[in-house]
């Protein structure tokens, strides 16, 4: 009897167990089963590899919803195989369901919203996690110059948000081009043309006679040493070091006898306008002597020169 009643206790404790973790489970879950969802759509004209249904998407690193749906937009869409636009078939379609952040029910409205933020650069991009192989989706604001929204000839039936190629395919498409540059730069002759330089260059130093330029710089270098050390031997002879002082006194003594020449010229100032003067009537003087006996040559050796009115009566 007691048996019986442990296994009915063990029965209810299971049962009361397996309750409780159900209601466990709505509750955590009840805020994603009555969240309105928002499902987009983009395409790829690259390798997704790493990415899967059920991958994270993040808008600008914080996640907003997962991948449900991977194909290709030639199981979606029906193109016509006569159309140019038919090899678009090939673009990988990924729909996603994201949370709507918008907060707007009507499709028109959603449509112009996410429009608006296109124009301004939104993109999604296949982003790597690291080293572990796996791939998520990244929603975010690029330069919408350099990231040129993708070509389709068709309406999508989801809210389509344009993709751009991931970092690696930018990173390949460089490489790419960049050998493509180099396999058409003729290497060959390029070489070709850098031996004839260094040949032109060899020539050219050996008729530029370096060795003897060299040789010459050698000796002007010892001749400036020389004379450098006669410098400063010159320099450091006794009579050299007092040099300074006596040019030192001379110019004190010029400055002295200076001093006194101005003060001997101020103070014979007047005398010596005086004898200027003076000097300058006796120049007048004679100027006159030397005028009359040009004229009057006799006047030196028989006195007054001879009146006017007794050269007339003569």
């Amino acid at each position: 009897m007691r048996q019986r009643m442990n296994y009915y206790k063990i029965g209810i404790f299971v049962i009361l167990s397996l309750f409780i973790v159900s209601l466990f489970i709505i509750l955590l879950g009840a805020g994603n089963l009555f969240q309105k969802n928002l499902s987009l759509e983009t395409y790829f004209d690259e390798s997704i590899q790493g990415l899967d249904v059920g991958s994270i998407v993040k808008f600008r690193g914080v996640k907003v919803g997962t991948v449900k749906e991977i194909t290709f937009v030639q199981d979606k869409y029906k193109l016509d195989p006569d159309n140019p636009s038919f090899s678009q078939g090939r673009y990988v379609l990924v729909k996603m369901a994201v949370k709507n952040f918008f907060n707007l029910s009507s499709r028109k409205e959603i449509d112009n919203v996410v429009k608006q933020m296109v124009e301004t650069g939104l993109r999604i991009k296949l982003t790597s996690q690291g080293l572990t192989g796996t791939s998520y989706l990244e929603i975010d604001y690029l330069d919408k110059e350099s990231n040129e929204i993708l070509a389709i000839s068709w309406e999508p039936k989801e809210v389509y948000v344009p993709s751009t190629k991931s970092t690696i395919t930018k990173i390949g498409a460089s490489m790419d081009e960049f050998l493509k540059k180099l396999d058409a730069a003729d290497i060959e002759n390029m070489a070709k043309n850098l031996n004839t330089l260094v040949v032109t260059l060899d020539e050219s130093l050996k008729a530029a006679k370096v060795g003897d330029m060299s040789n010459n710089a050698t000796a002007l270098l010892l001749e400036i040493r020389e004379t450098n050390k006669e410098l400063k031997k010159v320099i450091a002879n006794p009579k050299m070091q007092n040099l300074p002082d006596k040019l030192n006194d001379s110019l004190t003594l010029m400055s002295q006898s200076m001093n006194k020449l101005n003060n001997m010229l101020s103070n014979n100032n007047k005398d010596i306008s005086v004898a200027v003067e003076n000097f300058r009537i006796v120049t007048e003087d004679l100027r006159e002597v030397s005028n009359n006996a040009k004229k009057y040559p006799s006047m030196l050796l028989f006195g007054e020169a001879p009146k006017s009115s007794e050269m007339g009566k003569k």
